[in-house]
């Protein structure tokens, strides 16, 4: 139905149409003359009002014409066939002016409306960059929304910390706003004035935006929504990299207090092993002098592998360790490490099954030897008292893989990756089993080192299997790092 203001311009019109009958008849103009001023009219009429006004006008001006202009005069009737074609002529021009220009105007509308919501979103695109990634996000997104945007009122939930951000007026509750998340769903018009979208990051939804006041296009909605959700993930990057930045700097601190203590404890150790290793070789001590000076060599012998773990584990994470590869034939190998620890052994049975023929590998012997032997002492501790300890290698691919089973010990699923993190032991162990928790990374570290990798299968039933994989090509002399 049409408006007040349609309702007065086509009065005006109207007016104007008698004005310009009155004037070109008072002038004596003829048919043809007071067509063209006829359709003038009509066509400023369609560009400055539009299509409905123009067309009121242009009857109005077909009636004026015929009953002015066409014989007989001042009546509705055209005995002429041509004045006839004239007035049709005139009315098909005068409607297709007026849709014509109506078009040109509404076109000159959307584009200019167009052009103020891409402006509005450029505007809110370069603020977004503007944002401190230092500070929480969420509330200064949704102030920005608002503002850029011109609307009344945005509410952003944020998935990743679970906070909702309000600006402006929007009566929206905050479990509508998070079902528009949890739904997965688009949402228009859940009452007058609001929208709501759910934020994604590729496919992935990280949140959810819900905009309040006039309506914008769904163009402009889904690119406020992109753009929230790209602000989002920024914020959370930057804090997931300056977290990683500090973790990086802890670890390095953490390193070198062990390097330092580590060196501080070789001098003393070195002395203390001398001299309890001197005094047993002496063989002048009684049985009690003798035992005493055994468990203080054990034990400072303990003490100083422990301090080159410690000076291992710094030397790799600082990437200073100088590796040397060779030839090595694991077989020959294991058996020089399970003879080497068998006062270590603790009645344990150890059975050395080969498979893999050859057991060739190129590697740091030093390095490898250490990271078996860190494995061996684990199957020793956690096993079952003087059960087996099954030593395999097998060839599985173009790898050597070594595996150090024993029977007793069980690592629940959750536990089986945090166990290679440095100074991380099995809660069932904490109080019964001694130890540092550095062992199993120096393993992983030296694996690495290796393009290698390492791994623990384990079974309540059958016990706990660590498993390395080594690759059979050859490796220069290199820096792990």
């Amino acid at each position: 139905m049409p408006t007040r203001d349609t309702l007065r311009r086509i009065v005006m019109g109207c007016l104007a149409a008698l004005l310009i009958t009155l004037v070109a008849f008072r002038l004596h103009f003829n048919l043809s003359s007071a067509t063209s001023a006829h359709l003038f009219l009509v066509a400023a009429i369609a560009l400055r009002w539009g299509f409905l006004e123009a067309s009121v006008v242009s009857i109005l001006s077909v009636a004026c014409l015929d009953y002015f202009f066409t014989e007989p005069l001042f009546a509705f009737y055209i005995t002429d066939s041509h004045d006839w074609v004239a007035l049709i002529t005139f009315e098909a021009a005068a409607l297709l002016v007026s849709r014509l220009s109506n078009q040109v105007s509404r076109h000159a509308r959307e584009s200019e409306l167009h052009q103020s919501r891409v402006q509005k979103l450029y505007e809110l695109s370069q603020q977004l960059l503007l944002l401190d990634p230092k500070e929480a996000v969420g509330q200064p997104l949704a102030d920005l929304i608002r503002s850029s945007l011109g609307i009344k009122g945005a509410i952003l939930w944020n998935a990743y910390d679970l906070h909702m951000s309000r600006s402006g007026e929007c009566h929206v509750t905050d479990d509508d706003v998070k079902s528009i998340f949890f739904l997965d769903a688009k949402e228009e018009n859940r009452s007058p004035g609001i929208s709501g979208r759910v934020l994604r990051l590729g496919t992935r939804p990280i949140g959810s935006l819900v905009l309040c006041g006039h309506m914008l296009d769904t163009a402009s909605i889904n690119a406020a929504a992109a753009l929230a959700a790209v602000a989002i993930e920024r914020a959370r990057s930057f804090s997931t990299e300056a977290n990683a930045e500090a973790a990086r700097q802890s670890e390095q601190l953490r390193s070198a207090i062990l390097d330092g203590l580590a060196h501080a404890f070789k001098s003393p150790l070195t002395t203390i092993r001398a001299s309890s290793s001197g005094l047993l070789a002496m063989d002048t001590l009684s049985g009690t002098e003798k035992r005493l000076v055994d468990l203080i060599d054990r034990h400072a012998g303990h003490l100083s592998d422990l301090a080159n773990h410690l000076l291992l584990t710094a030397k790799l994470d600082s990437g200073d360790l100088k590796a040397k590869p060779e030839e090595i034939d694991l077989a020959e190998l294991l058996q020089g490490i399970v003879g080497g620890a068998s006062q270590e052994l603790n009645g344990h049975a150890i059975d050395v099954e080969l498979t893999a023929q050859p057991s060739i590998v190129r590697a740091d012997r030093k390095l490898l030897q250490m990271a078996l032997l860190q494995l061996l002492d684990n199957a020793v501790k956690y096993g079952q008292s003087s059960s087996h300890i099954v030593i395999a290698v097998q060839e599985e691919g173009t790898d050597l893989v070594v595996r150090v089973k024993n029977e007793g010990s069980y690592i629940p699923p959750e536990e089986r990756e945090k166990i290679f993190l440095r100074f991380y032991r099995g809660l069932g162990y904490v109080q019964t089993v001694s130890g540092t928790g550095i062992g199993l990374s120096v393993v992983r570290r030296i694996a690495e080192a290796h393009q290698g990798r390492v791994w623990v299968d384990s079974d309540r039933e059958s016990g706990t299997t660590f498993a390395i994989a080594l690759p059979r090509m050859a490796m220069e002399e290199q820096t792990w790092n």
